[in-house]
């Protein structure tokens, strides 16, 4: 730096840069404390009277305690957690590319008819008793059903979308019209549908985390271990489309195999989630937000401060599920939509007022 430099008072770039660098790190770094803080407490919690000591005990000393508090926290709670975590990242993620790929801040991973098909397909086997995995265990049926229809139908729309050409608006229509579709569908189901069954639809369509199990959460981190590498790789590619759109193409950018791409791991995660856990909404508008505001566009920060955001408001409405009434344990989706519809209300009035 020259003395005329220092004398105007000028910075160089790089210097400016690294300063923005380290700011976006540390705010990365403590939202990442508050979620493993945030995870800690929803271990601890519980509907059951274990007190804390003997929780605590069993996380760092399981060998210590006695075969009932190991199944406690091993066997119940510990699933229950690492769902919410992968739950949270799962669907925070499924919205920050949804947002990309369908251009719409609105956007969520549910847009599509995610939430609409993963609940008709889950109702086949709740009401009709009718399974496209008749092989499987019975405690898989519903799952495996609610996945492949979820994901059938993003990939129905996007290739159907590829080959015809359609605008980024059309696909937002066609994704409406399918929803309407399959919640006509589910409506029937439910109208056929016994006390018994109607109860149990219900309930998966508001969300649970309380039967989560090992098996789910190793699914689970399969394809969330198999796809956010990707995307980390495709971190550049992803910014130039969020920033230029279309025009990402004059940098070599094939945009069209882009946004396919985007799409199809948007619907693996949302479909894997939804299919484990029921119909959760909200984490996939909000946290994408929250990251950008908290980071700005570069997705090398945006995708991992979105997961992390989406990680910490899903265990944390899984604390407020447990604890808002003693003894109960609401439906993680009730909770989510609670503290979920005062930022969709800022968002968009918000941004109305602040355009005037």
């Amino acid at each position: 730096m020259t003395d005329t430099a220092l004398e105007l008072g000028q910075v160089p770039s790089h210097f400016a840069y690294q300063k923005t660098i380290r700011r976006k790190s540390w705010l990365l770094v403590t939202c990442f404390v508050l979620t493993l803080l945030a995870v800690a407490v929803d271990l601890l919690s519980g509907s059951g009277t274990l007190p804390w000591s003997q929780a605590f005990e069993a996380i760092i000393h399981p060998e210590r305690v006695s075969p009932v508090v190991h199944v406690v926290m091993w066997d119940l709670r510990m699933p229950v957690t690492i769902t919410a975590v992968l739950s949270g990242v799962g669907l925070a993620l499924a919205g920050l590319l949804m947002q990309t790929v369908l251009d719409n801040p609105l956007a969520e991973p549910f847009t599509l008819g995610i939430s609409s098909a993963a609940g008709f397909g889950a109702a086949l086997v709740i009401v009709f008793q009718t399974t496209l995995f008749s092989f499987l265990p019975v405690d898989y049926l519903l799952t495996a059903n609610a996945f492949v229809f979820s994901l059938a139908t993003v990939l129905f729309i996007g290739i159907f979308s590829a080959r015809k050409g359609l605008s980024v608006e059309m696909i937002v229509m066609l994704g409406i019209a399918v929803h309407f579709v399959f919640s006509a569908l589910l409506g029937l189901a439910q109208y056929v549908a016994d006390v018994d069954q109607l109860q149990s639809l219900i309930f998966w369509l508001m969300g649970s985390l309380q039967k989560s199990t090992w098996t789910q959460v190793g699914i689970n981190s399969a394809v969330i271990a198999v796809i956010v590498p990707v995307l980390l790789l495709l971190s550049w590619q992803i910014s130039a489309l969020r920033g230029f759109g279309e025009q990402a193409q004059v940098l070599g950018i094939s945009v069209a195999r882009l946004r396919m791409l985007l799409l199809v791991f948007a619907a693996l995660l949302a479909s894997a989630i939804t299919a484990t856990i029921g119909v959760v909404g909200f984490i996939g508008l909000v946290a994408p937000h929250v990251a950008r505001m908290l980071v700005g566009e570069d997705q090398r920060f945006t995708q991992i401060m979105t997961m992390v955001i989406g990680a910490l408001i899903m265990t944390v409405s899984s604390i407020i599920s447990k604890v808002l009434i003693p003894g109960v344990i609401l439906p993680i989706g009730m909770v989510t939509s609670l503290l979920g519809v005062p930022f969709f209300v800022w968002l968009v009035f918000g941004r109305s007022m602040g355009r005037r």
